[in-house]
């Protein structure tokens, strides 16, 4: 699909809002009246991205009357040094500052005082208690508020109005301390917001806000509130547990006490300190929800510095925790010298006897040894692949001495008195240890699982990441509520599509693997995939590439063979981090590319290495998405995959006006096509992407923006009508996923009057489409 407005939406969407920020929370004097006569402005977000287009940027601290803040104006000195988006930045005192001008530009105020605001209502506001937000809520002394890019308040109606960030808070030196622990070195992310409003407060209680429309106001009812835990919910002798934002779960809590008691006591055999440590654990009931607190989604996270261990104990599966390097972890002292999540994979291996599940991570790390597939310790963004090649290294060096004993004194009874002193040596950091990864190849069977190809049709859709906001994105709550939704729909198949992202299409560059909550991260494609099974249907893991700069995956081309052979080595790492997720999620089928047009016609013999690399290492099935037209008529290594994969955005007709005939002409043409290449091939057709937006004439070029033109649903729901009908026509064709549906309910609706994007739920499109799935088998 020749576009790169519909995967942009998929990764890491610059919101062009921020424009300042603003710490402290004590403000002066706000006149509430409301101006006299309502002057059109424009939207909310044109209005963000123009202030986050201009070059300079202000910092205001206003303070009360005698008092200062030294590290407040260090803090804001230092971060205009640094200059975030490359911007220019004065730091000026809210007192030099005339109040005439403090609407003339992109502003950030921070302190515990607002200059007076005139004629304009506010959210934060002075009342008798003390400083309330949003009518609702009275601030804490200690709490501190950020509104990042809201309508700067002191610009007149109708003269280009900007944006004003707030970071305010009636203890700024408190604020300050929070600010540098969270963002130090990182302080474009102070000004890059994916909430209308954050409050944190004083007893560790998060709220974050949304807009309710495309207007200035906030949602109440889609407001999250983050609840701090007052009192452990379990302690004992070396373990202390806290259950946050909800009760703990007996049954978990039983199951991850008795899991860290065990690493404790194996640990403590080759660390002796392991026994003098109590650890904090803090448990939470869902990915999204740790996600939120912590700015990652793993549902294991040791937080080395605190000395905390982060649990979702919902999301693990039996033995998990004590297959995990982080759990061992938090029993090691830290002036260890040793790779931390090497040790706890040497001790792993050596206690394998007596850890459930060591068996099946073992032969996950056979069968990539079995590839020979060797990075350099650090090359990889994968931590897959990291995890799994430290379990090589670790059952090279462990078997080298014959260490399967269990406990070191059973090691000295058999005589094996020699390993058991150099895993000793090794903790102790007398042993320089040789992180070369063998050479040799395992002759093994993999992989673990072999999916057949279903028999029924795969009535799919293509789910995709629309929430970066954690909590309506893949790893949140609410992609529970959508994929129930597609039940009426008489859905049985889902695409889940993680992105990376390369800036230069003719530049070789790693594909990193993003792990940030609010991302495609791995827990939360592991979780998207998990509903999706737990409803029984089949998942098709569909991970691509996005494009910067206006280009599409179809611009990815090299001159050199130089050049080529970076690229599929980067390639290579990336698409092999998600074969193994999908052989740990099972996912039934993966999609190794999508739309790479110049790679897969100039360069198949690259494409068949990595299709029997990835064979050894998954047991689901292989696809394709080849994109319409010339990729897909010019493929020729089919029989080596599963299925044959068509991103098919093939025009139904040319004119402006059409009849429903005509259109179903179009679609029997470009259909018959496709199932003469399966016929020739022996592989069953899915269409890996198919769909029509909500626009007049979507059938002239279905991959296109929507421009100017207007919303129309029933040009929609005729375009599906005539793509259904050559479906049911054509043997060949067992799967298609549509695009596409969103991760959360609303998302196209919000705050608009009318949805062109490609969605067919809630529009006619969804009937047309539901009455096909309903009968397709």
């Amino acid at each position: 699909m020749r576009t790169s407005s519909k995967a942009f939406r998929h990764l890491w969407i610059f919101l062009a809002l921020l424009t300042g920020a603003v710490e402290g929370f004590s403000l002066t004097s706000c006149s509430m009246a409301p101006a006299t006569e309502k002057i059109a402005e424009p939207p909310r977000r044109q209005v963000q991205r123009q202030a986050m287009r201009a070059a300079n940027w202000r910092f205001v601290y206003c303070l009360e009357a005698g008092q200062e803040s030294e590290k407040l104006v260090a803090l804001l000195q230092e971060i205009a040094r640094e200059q975030p988006f490359d911007k220019r930045i004065e730091v000026l005192d809210c007192a030099s500052v005339p109040e005439d001008s403090l609407g003339t530009g992109p502003i950030s105020v921070f302190g515990n005082r607002i200059p007076n605001i005139r004629n304009v209502s506010f959210p934060v506001q002075r009342g008798d208690r003390g400083w309330t937000f949003n009518d609702s809520v009275t601030m804490a002394p200690r709490d501190w508020l950020l509104i990042p890019a809201y309508r700067n308040p002191w610009s007149l109606p109708g003269r280009n109005p900007t944006t004003a960030t707030f970071f305010l808070s009636g203890d700024v030196d408190e604020m300050v301390r929070d600010l540098r622990e969270e963002f130090v070195g990182e302080w474009n992310r102070m000004f890059w917001p994916n909430w209308a409003y954050e409050l944190h407060r004083a007893n560790g209680d998060q709220y974050y806000g949304s807009y309710a429309d495309t207007s200035w106001s906030f949602s109440a009812k889609d407001e999250v509130r983050l609840l701090a835990a007052d009192e452990p919910v379990y302690e004992g002798e070396e373990i202390k547990v806290f259950a946050y934002d909800g009760p703990a779960v007996m049954e978990e809590l039983e199951e991850i006490t008795s899991g860290l008691k065990k690493t404790r006591t194996l640990a403590a055999q080759f660390l002796p300190a392991a026994l003098k440590k109590n650890i904090e654990v803090r448990v939470y009931p869902s990915l999204e929800r740790i996600g939120l607190r912590r700015g990652r989604m793993d549902p294991i996270q040791f937080d080395e510095e605190k000395r905390v261990l982060h649990l979702v104990p919902s999301f693990l599966r039996p033995g998990e925790l004590l297959l995990s390097a982080e759990s061992w972890r938090a029993w090691m002292n830290e002036d260890i010298s040793v790779d931390q999540e090497y040790l706890a994979y040497l001790l792993q291996e050596y206690f394998s006897g007596q850890l459930p599940g060591m068996e099946r991570r073992s032969r996950e790390a056979l069968a990539l040894a079995s590839t020979g597939f060797y990075q350099e310790q650090g090359q990889n963004d994968s931590p897959l692949i990291r995890e799994l090649q430290l379990r090589i290294l670790a059952r090279e060096r462990i078997s080298r001495y014959d260490l399967r004993a269990g406990s070191v004194t059973e090691a000295v009874k058999s005589g094996r008195k020699e390993g058991a002193q150099w895993l000793k040596s090794v903790v102790a950091g007398g042993v320089e240890l040789d992180m070369t990864m063998p050479q040799r190849r395992p002759n093994v069977s993999v992989p673990t699982y072999q999916k057949h190809m279903p028999r029924e049709a795969l009535r799919g859709m293509t789910f995709a990441h629309e929430g970066y906001r954690v909590h309506n994105g893949y790893g949140g709550d609410k992609i529970k509520a959508s994929m129930d939704s597609l039940d009426e729909l008489a859905v049985n198949a889902l695409a889940v599509v993680p992105y990376t992202f390369m800036r230069n299409p003719s530049q070789p560059v790693r594909l990193p693997i993003v792990q940030e909550a609010g991302s495609e991260n791995d827990a939360a494609t592991a979780c998207s995939i998990r509903e999706a099974k737990e409803k029984g249907w089949f998942v098709l893991l569909k991970p691509q590439i996005w494009l910067g700069g206006g280009h599409w995956p179809g611009d990815v081309g090299f001159e050199t063979d130089e050049d080529w052979r970076a690229f599929f080595q980067h390639y290579e790492n990336w698409i092999m981090h998600y074969a193994l997720l999908a052989e740990r999620e099972q996912a039934d089928a993966l999609c190794l590319g999508t739309e790479l047009v110049k790679t897969t016609l100039q360069r198949p013999e690259d494409w068949k290495a990595i299709i029997e690399k990835v064979r050894r290492v998954y047991g689901g099935k292989l696809t394709y998405a080849a994109n319409w037209g010339e990729e897909f008529e010019g493929f020729t290594f089919w029989k080596e995959l599963d299925a044959i994969g068509l991103n098919s955005y093939y025009p139904l007709a040319e004119t402006d006006e059409v009849t429903d005939e005509a259109l179903l002409a179009g679609a029997r043409r470009w259909m018959t096509m496709a199932e003469k290449v399966s016929k020739r091939d022996g592989r069953p057709l899915w269409l890996t992407e198919v769909g029509f937006r909500s626009v007049s004439q979507p059938w002239k070029n279905p991959h296109a923006e929507a421009g100017d033109r207007s919303a129309n649903e029933e040009d929609q729901a005729r375009c599906f009508r005539a793509l259904t009908t050559a479906a049911a026509e054509t043997e060949s064709l067992r799967g298609m996923f549509v695009w596409k549906w969103p991760s959360y309910l609303g998302h196209r609706r919000r705050g608009r009057t009318t949805d062109r994007g490609f969605t067919p739920g809630g529009k006619p499109a969804a009937t047309v489409l539901g009455d096909f799935y309903e009968n397709w088998e």
